[in-house]
């Protein structure tokens, strides 16, 4: 959806520093409840995507563990089904370190464990962490992460084909955000590139699937649309997600998008996207649309806000 035309040129970057490194342990840390559906594979294929059944709440534990050895800020991620807290079906060490790719960007390498029964609940067992040895621990190789900061959100996933799953390589994405977390996995055969099974993964909302939008932000210095240039992207879903970004002027802007979850028109079905400026109740501007429209737009001149759905199975973003 275009509202504003402008020049474009190179967006602004931040650099990998000892606070990305900070501010990623920090975001990525806490107990997330996400909502995961099968969009390619067997499952997706016996029902539709929008029967209840194909859902599954998943509960993922994250807690930033300090282990001398490990050389860096470290995380414990342990993942489980919603009634199965004493059934991980992933447990994983995590190391943050610069990626040292000249692309400012920050790489997590991933650890399995050895015995990985022996360590459940690690996150709330201090006298056991204080056992963990690097010898309980193998690197998963092929399958770091590689994380870019996008605003107050970091973005990141594995590259290229090199974390294997017998014949297949998988491809996993994630976005962190302070009320975002957002994962795809997706399993690639790998002679022919054959997309096999696919799943997503959201915060949870009861009784809704929120979708996830791509925002791109383009800003003015001079407040004439012509001069907009690209500032940043950020990702939020549509059940109330945010969106934090500063201006290169100093101004402090949150984005939010809705759609069904709107509280004060829930007899009329709308995606409204609404940027307000800090410390202030009420929004600088508001834009809607119908709540099933793949993009929305916001535009004022000296700051334009553009937002796509982004498609399961692809990584097309409507916009």
């Amino acid at each position: 959806m275009a509202c504003c035309s402008g020049a474009l040129a190179l967006a602004l970057t931040a650099s990998a520093s000892g606070t990305d490194l900070q501010d990623l342990q920090r975001l990525w840390s806490g107990a997330r409840d996400s909502s995961e559906v099968v969009t390619v594979g067997p499952a997706a294929r016996a029902q539709p995507l929008a029967d209840a059944a194909t859902e599954r709440r998943v509960r993922t534990i994250i807690a930033p563990v300090a282990l001398p050895w490990l050389g860096g800020p470290g995380l414990y991620l342990e993942e489980f089904l919603h009634d199965e807290p004493d059934r991980p079906r992933r447990q994983l060490l995590v190391k943050l370190e610069p990626a040292g790719t000249g692309a400012n960007e920050i790489r997590a390498r991933l650890y399995t464990f050895v015995e990985p029964q022996r360590w459940v609940h690690l996150e709330r067992r201090p006298q056991l962490l204080a056992r963990l040895r690097p010898e309980d621990v193998q690197s998963i190789e092929g399958c770091d992460l590689l994380f870019a900061r996008e605003g107050a959100q970091f973005e990141g996933g594995t590259a290229g084909q090199g974390c294997l799953a017998g014949s297949r390589y998988v491809d996993y994405q994630l976005v962190l955000g302070e009320n975002l977390y957002w994962y795809r996995r997706r399993l690639i055969r790998q002679r022919d590139a054959a997309l096999e099974e696919e799943l997503i993964g959201y915060n949870w909302f009861e009784l809704n699937a929120a979708r996830l939008f791509t925002c791109r932000v383009d800003w003015s210095a001079s407040g004439r649309p012509r001069d907009l240039k690209p500032l940043l992207r950020l990702d939020v879903h549509d059940k109330g997600g945010r969106g934090e970004l500063l201006t290169p002027d100093g101004r402090r802007l949150e984005l939010t998008l809705h759609s069904q979850d709107w509280p004060f028109a829930a007899e009329h079905d709308s995606l409204v996207l609404l940027l307000t400026e800090s410390q202030q109740s009420l929004p600088l501007a508001a834009a809607w649309t119908v709540v099933d429209e793949d993009r929305i737009a916001l535009c004022l001149g000296w700051l334009r806000i553009r937002c796509g759905s982004v498609e399961p199975s692809t990584d097309e973003v409507h916009g």
